[in-house]
């Protein structure tokens, strides 16, 4: 078995919380001893919108350096945003943004990916809103696959909360 530390835990995002850089952040997880780290894909940490090739480079690099592992990068999706407004190809964009983090996942030297369902919304079917999930995390596994990357999905106060949902 292996530890892992997820970045979440300082990337600011709640009132109280520690912020640090994603240096910081990893010279955190060798200080406390883990294995390896999860980083979250989004702004302050690891956003596809602010790692160019050589960044991801040199991220990669200090990564290796300080002994660590990459375990997963952390997308944050949502497949049943925007349900209710049918001209937003929200479903294609949640994909498109997967198989964008499975490529930045590859080039980091991950080939795991975790990723979200959708929120359930109210006074839409429920049935409508899990089709949709599933017809985004087809469309996101293909994008996936083009660059090796598993998908891992995470029941998070979304869809797939309850195991049953999940199953």
């Amino acid at each position: 078995m292996k530890t892992c530390l997820h970045s979440v835990s300082y990337a600011g995002f709640w009132r109280g919380q520690a912020r640090l850089t994603v240096d910081e952040f990893l010279l955190k997880a060798k200080e406390f001893g883990f294995d390896g780290v999860m980083l979250v894909a989004k702004q302050p940490h690891f956003s596809p919108i602010d790692y160019d090739e050589a960044a991801r480079k040199k991220l990669r690099a200090r990564i290796k350096e300080l002994g660590l592992e990459l375990v997963c990068l952390a997308g944050y999706t949502d497949f049943t945003a925007d349900i209710d407004k049918p001209g937003i190809p929200n479903v294609e964009i949640q994909a498109a943004y997967v198989g964008k983090l499975a490529k930045l996942a590859r080039d980091l030297g991950t080939n795991m990916g975790l990723i979200f369902t959708g929120y359930e919304g109210e006074g839409i079917p429920f049935n409508k809103q899990y089709s949709m999930v599933v017809e985004g995390l087809k469309m996101a596994g293909k994008k996936a696959t083009e660059y090796g990357v598993t998908l891992a999905v995470q029941n998070h106060h979304d869809i797939a909360l309850h195991h049953d949902v999940m199953y």
